[in-house]
């Protein structure tokens, strides 16, 4: 691995999904992309004996979406904004336009599809560190602004219909600093698109 990959070993990899197939997966992913520690949620009690600066959620696709659903809404609602903002990576597998927009949709920070040469997973990885990224936080939302990416002709009524407050963060993961927030704008909306 490069340098880059470096930066991930400073880093702890939290897999988020049942102890079978799908464990054995993420913690190959995890392992051939270089983090420093690898734990299963029912063991993150060991973060605080090794805390690491940035931890990263790591999601399988083999976990049933409503699932994944939940566990992203619980990291985005945790008190500590160290796993509020933390990165949250769905693993995935080749999938259609249709499916990967609907990944995109439920706020995952970046969506991996394997099989992918580890390097290249380490670069996507590494984007999540050290660059500003625009969180937008709604009432029912918390995650990257993900707004303008959807099916062509898809009509989000909901969004576009309602007067509705938002937020709009920008934040940014250092290892140096662990996930903080730089600048907060909040946004009342009252056009209908």
């Amino acid at each position: 691995m490069t340098g880059r990959a470096n930066v991930l070993s400073d880093c702890a990899a939290v897999a988020c999904c049942s102890l079978g197939a799908p464990y054995k997966s993420l913690e190959r992913f995890a392992k051939a992309t270089g983090f420093g520690l690898f734990v299963h949620f029912l063991d993150v009690a060991v973060l605080r004996v090794r805390p690491a600066p940035i931890i990263y959620f790591l999601l399988h696709f083999a976990t049933p979406d409503a699932e994944n659903a939940e566990t992203l809404a619980r990291v985005r609602r945790y008190p500590s904004l160290k796993v509020r903002l933390a990165p949250v990576i769905l693993v995935a597998q080749d999938c259609d336009a249709t499916t990967f927009l609907s990944y995109v949709q439920m706020g995952f920070d970046d969506i991996l599809c394997l099989p992918e040469q580890p390097q290249l997973l380490v670069d996507r990885l590494t984007r999540q560190l050290n660059q500003n990224i625009v969180y937008i936080e709604t009432a029912d939302y918390l995650g990257p602004d993900r707004r303008r990416m959807e099916l062509p002709g898809a009509q989000h009524a909901a969004r576009r219909s309602t007067a509705h407050m938002h937020s709009r963060l920008t934040i940014r993961r250092s290892l140096a600093d662990g996930p903080v927030i730089l600048e907060r704008q909040d946004h009342w909306d009252n056009i209908v698109h």
